[in-house]
Formats: C-alpha cells, sequence, structure tokens
C-alpha cells in the first residue's frame, strides 16, 4: 500500500549537533542502550523514518512547533513538551514551523521498551523541560567511545534521563494485573504451549479481558510481550553462552531450531550467529 504522506516534504536539518551508534554495532554488554542524541534546528517537514523499529525515543521542541501522530491521532505539542514513543504502536513526527529547534535521544537494546514501560511511562506529550544543551553534548560524545566502559556510560546517561521523565510524570506504578502476567511469563517463557488463551486461564481471565486490558495498561499486546522476553533471553544465551541454536530455541520456548533462526532474524535482521559473534566484539 502506498504511504498517503509520501510526498509531503521532509524536514531537514540546518545546524545542531548529533552523535549515533553505528548501525553495525549490537549494543552488547548493556540493557539499554542510547542510540542516537540530536541537538539541531530544522525546517518545517515530516520526519523519515527510521531505519531501526525497535527504537524508544524521548523528543523535546525548544522552538516553533511539532506533532507526533499515535494510533491515527495527530497531537501537536510545542516548547517545554515531550513526544515520547514506544516502537509498539506506530508513530509519526513532524516539524510544523518554517523555523524549529529539537533536542532528542533514542534507545535500544534488550530491555529498553520494557524499562521505559516499567517506569509507568505511555506514548504521548507531556509538559517536562528538557535536558541542558550540555547534557545531550554529552550523550552525544558518549556515542564516540563504542567500548564497553562508554556503552556503560551512555547507558547510564540514558537511564538517567528515563527515570528523569518518570518522576516528572508521577507515573503510576504497573497494575497488580500486569505484574502478575509480567511475573507468570518470567517464569513460564520457555514453554512452547505458552500462549494468550494459556496466560487467561492461568489468570483465571476472560482471554479478551486480558489481552484488552493488558494493551490498555502497557501500550503492548500479550504476545509482543512474551516475544519481547523470548528474545531478550535469547540474546543474552548468544552473547554469554556456547550453546547451540536448538539448545537456545528450546530454552526460548521453541521446538526447532530452524523456526527459531528465522524467527531471530524477522525481528533482529541478524542471524543469530551473527548476533553472537557481534556480542563478542
Amino acid at each position: 500500500m502506498n504511504d498517503p504522506l509520501a510526498n509531503e516534504p521532509r524536514a531537514r536539518r540546518l545546524a545542531g549537533f548529533h552523535g549515533e551508534r553505528r548501525r553495525d554495532l549490537h549494543p552488547g554488554g548493556v540493557l539499554v542502550a542510547l542510540r542516537t542524541a540530536f541537538h539541531c534546528t530544522l525546517t518545517a517537514g515530516r520526519f523519515g523514518p527510521s531505519w531501526s523499529q525497535r527504537l524508544v525515543m524521548a523528543k523535546w521542541v525548544l522552538s516553533g512547533a511539532a506533532s507526533m501522530e499515535v494510533d491515527g491521532q495527530r497531537l501537536p505539542f510545542g516548547p517545554g513538551q515531550v513526544a515520547i514513543y514506544l516502537p509498539t504502536i506506530p508513530h509519526r513526527f513532524w516539524a510544523d514551523a518554517s523555523v524549529n529547534r529539537f533536542c532528542w535521544f533514542t534507545v535500544d537494546g534488550p530491555f529498553a521498551e520494557a524499562f521505559v514501560l516499567e517506569l509507568g511511562l505511555r506514548p504521548g506529550i507531556y509538559t517536562i523541560p528538557p535536558p541542558s544543551r550540555q547534557r545531550i553534548k554529552a550523550m552525544t560524545q558518549s556515542l564516540a567511545d563504542s567500548s564497553p566502559a562508554g556503552r556503560r556510560q551512555s547507558s547510564l546517561m540514558a537511564m538517567a534521563e528515563w527515570y528523569r521523565l518518570a518522576d516528572a510524570v508521577r507515573a503510576p506504578p504497573p497494575s497488580d494485573l500486569v505484574s502478575r502476567v509480567r511475573d507468570l511469563i518470567a517464569q513460564e517463557f520457555a514453554d512452547p504451549e505458552l500462549s494468550a488463551k494459556d496466560l487467561a486461564r492461568r489468570l483465571d481471565c476472560h482471554r479478551g479481558t486480558l489481552s484488552r486490558r493488558f494493551h490498555e495498561l502497557t501500550g503492548q499486546t500479550l504476545i509482543a510481550h512474551l516475544t519481547e522476553v523470548r528474545l531478550r533471553e535469547a540474546q543474552a544465551l548468544l552473547a554469554n553462552t556456547d550453546e547451540t541454536m536448538a539448545a537456545v530455541a528450546r530454552q526460548c520456548g521453541m521446538r526447532d531450531a530452524a523456526y527459531f533462526c528465522r524467527w531471530f532474524r524477522k525481528l533482529t535482521s541478524m542471524t543469530p550467529g551473527s548476533a553472537r559473534s557481534a556480542a563478542r566484539g
């Protein structure tokens, strides 16, 4: 299907600075990895799609105007406001004034989305001051160091910003239902029979009600969360053990190694072997 917005002009960067982790560098050694940091001036236009669909983002307008579309609803935001984006929900961004100043940062890694959700943050627009220019500058500079110590330093700065956002929003803790679902998935994800139907049975809930409430409270479907947990386990096993692909597959809830390899590549754009090599440097 053609994108009806494909012919809209794209926002152009006029000035500023940014840092970005190289695309071929796997975020090994950290659970939440800083991916990019920007502080820049842009013309009006839409933002192009990210090359990665697994980024978690916080984007501030410093001057000018912007909007974010989430689930088909276009939400305007301006100076002093931040847009939070999670990859499980389709989104678009626009710079709306003729000249706009923005800052933003993105994170990825095996626990990035789960970390932000656990803080109680959800996609949307919030009135929260941006980080200082010096803070964004430090984040961009940290991305130049791809050593394990450099990755940890970048991770700490990004996580500190997410904590600041959560404190400012004063987000409520996850509900008891969400905690029960997450605890059960964390214990049973290696069971190949685990499904939305099985989760509902074990929690004595109607399947439709459980699926709807979990999605409302977390922004994720039950299966998306189960998939995320299994993927994190697969990445950890590949990075830290010499288990065969068949053994890794079984520990991630899959009976067939070939299916596991296809599943892993679909989610990460890497083969399990390539991911293991990248994680070990």
